[in-house]
């Protein structure tokens, strides 16, 4: 009797589970030059970009499908085909919900043609990446505002070389991924920071802090989280810790700003920690003269009691908050909570945080922990995050107005044309009558007959002079 009840409520708790998962508004989902549909472990379906009815595909110059040889290695379902372009051509994505997204673009180059291949690629009136060139398999993702009906994605090959793409993913993002205040960091000390909704970003390092990958099918904006052991830098056994935690993850009820959807379960069940005179560093490759909003996730999964954990926090070498304190924030155990910093690097070429211990810590082996990290690399004041050099991508406007917008103001310059035509026509008329009559012409009604032409005149200059 009780295995028969056992059914009916596994299938009720597998229900409410699939419920809550976030269901975006837009999901955009292609497979560039496939021909048949490709299913991901995650149950995510890929649909062919040549039969998508919300996609359209612009080009002056055919676009070539490609499929990888029998005799190279064997890429995924999702990267065994890639649409090719041999001059500029777009996607346009019709978008249902304005407002942020998550852009991904696969690029598995399976063959010589394709690993040498340089092009630009931009969205939005956006360079996102600037002469690229795939010589490994890369998946790029960009997290951008989107203010119109349709997204424009545009590919730019390099003079004598072709763009390419495996796969793309455009999902709507939830309010709470992207806030607007943040702690800028500089040399000179910390201040906040507006205007964080506005931008673009491109991710760097999604990381999960002493804890194991995690791969979209546990993540419900299907990101991938990996390790930080080969970002660490410096840390000693003596001073520092590894924690797991097989409890629940609290989330604040009814809250907007923090959910599963910033960052799921799994990054913030394990922690990396230091004692109160230790420090743990981790040091990431970054491109130099850029500016980079970096995202630290904090969950107090060690402590027994609150307000036992007083640390301090380094983004990149300066002091970004002193004896920070976590259930202080939360004001609950097992409560997630991040702070987004927002840093320039120079020519370093490299962003380091670090964890230090705090005296004011009532432990001794625990002071501070670290869960996750993500870094991003912002756009720049000239619309580009990929260099400083602009791409020209002019047949972003028709798309991005609508085929509507764009008929009307077609339709609205062909009537300005018309009238204007007609005006010349009247203008020349009028002088040759004149020159015939010999009477000086004049702007001011005149007596004609029943006045009908010097009437017609007036109306004619009143709108014009308007």
């Amino acid at each position: 009797m009780a295995s028969v009840l056992a059914v009916p409520l596994l299938l009720c708790l597998l229900a409410s589970a699939s419920a809550a998962r976030f269901a975006p508004a837009d999901n955009h989902l292609l497979a560039c030059g496939a021909t048949a549909p490709a299913v991901l472990p995650d149950g995510r379906r890929f649909v062919p970009d040549s039969g998508c009815a919300s996609t359209r595909l612009r080009s002056p110059a055919p676009t070539l499908p490609s499929a990888a040889s029998s005799a190279a290695p064997q890429p995924t379902p999702l990267h065994a085909a890639a649409r090719v372009f041999s001059c500029r051509a777009s996607y346009d994505l019709a978008v249902r919900r304005r407002g942020y997204h998550v852009l991904r673009l696969h690029f598995y180059p399976f063959e010589p043609a394709l690993a040498s291949a340089r092009f630009h690629v931009g969205a939005t009136g956006f360079l996102l990446l600037h002469n690229f060139s795939a010589s490994a398999p890369v998946v790029k993702e960009f997290i951008l505002p989107v203010h119109s009906d349709v997204l424009v994605l545009t590919f730019v090959p390099e003079s004598g070389s072709n763009a390419f793409v495996n796969a793309i993913e455009l999902v709507s993002a939830p309010d709470e991924l992207v806030g607007d205040i943040g702690t800028l960091v500089t040399s000179s000390g910390t201040d906040q920071t507006n205007g964080l909704s506005s931008q673009v970003y491109e991710m760097l390092y999604r990381i999960n802090v002493a804890g194991r990958k995690v791969t979209p099918f546990n993540d419900t904006l299907w990101r991938t989280w990996v390790n930080d052991e080969r970002f660490l830098v410096s840390t000693e056994s003596s001073n520092s810790g590894v924690w797991s935690f097989g409890g629940r993850i609290a989330y604040p009820k009814g809250s907007r700003l923090m959910t599963r959807e910033v960052a799921p379960d799994n990054v913030y069940n394990s922690a990396r920690s230091v004692s109160s005179q230790g420090k743990v560093t981790w040091g990431f490759p970054v491109p130099a003269s850029s500016r980079y909003l970096v995202r630290m996730h904090f969950c107090d999964i060690v402590s027994k009691a609150l307000n036992e954990l007083y640390f301090d926090i380094y983004v990149n070498g300066q002091l970004a908050v002193k004896d920070f304190d976590i259930s202080g924030a939360t004001g609950f155990l097992a409560y997630p909570y991040y702070i987004d910093f927002v840093v320039d690097v120079e020519d370093e070429g490299a962003l380091k945080l670090a964890i230090g211990g705090s005296k004011n810590s009532r432990s001794d082996e625990v002071s501070g922990i670290l869960n996750a990290v993500e870094i991003m690399r912002m756009n720049k004041t000239n619309g580009g995050i990929d260099g400083d050099f602009a791409v020209s991508l002019g047949m972003e406007y028709v798309a991005s107005k609508g085929i509507g917008e764009f008929a009307r103001s077609l339709l609205c310059g062909f009537i300005f044309a018309g009238l204007l035509l007609v005006l010349l026509m009247l203008v020349v008329r009028l002088r040759t009558e004149l020159r015939n009559n010999g009477t000086p012409w004049s702007w001011q009604p005149n007596d004609s007959g029943d006045g009908k032409l010097a009437r017609a005149y007036q109306l004619v200059s009143a709108k014009t002079d308007y």
